[in-house]
C-alpha cells in the first residue's frame, strides 16, 4: 500500500525530531523511501520552515516540532 504524503512527512519529522542533523541518505534509510522522495518533501518542509537546511543536512525547527505534535 502506498503512504500518503501526511505519513511521509511525520515519518521524516520525527526522525528528526532528536534534534540532530541528518543527511538525505540516513533519512532515506530510516523513513525507508527514494532518496528524490525524501529531498521534494524536505523541500516542501522548508516552504513551511518545518526544517532548516545546512550542507546538504536537515535539522528540524521548533516549528517544525509544533508540526510534527499536529500531525500526531
Amino acid at each position: 500500500m502506498k503512504r500518503t504524503h501526511k505519513i511521509i512527512l511525520q515519518a521524516i519529522l520525527k526522525v528528526l525530531n532528536d534534534g540532530k542533523f541528518h543527511a538525505y541518505g540516513e533519512l532515506e534509510r530510516k523513513v525507508n523511501t527514494n532518496w528524490r522522495t525524501i529531498r521534494d518533501h524536505c523541500d516542501d518542509l522548508e516552504l513551511f520552515e518545518a526544517v532548516e537546511k545546512r550542507n546538504s543536512k536537515i535539522i528540524i525547527t521548533e516549528r517544525g516540532k509544533k508540526i510534527l505534535n499536529k500531525l500526531k
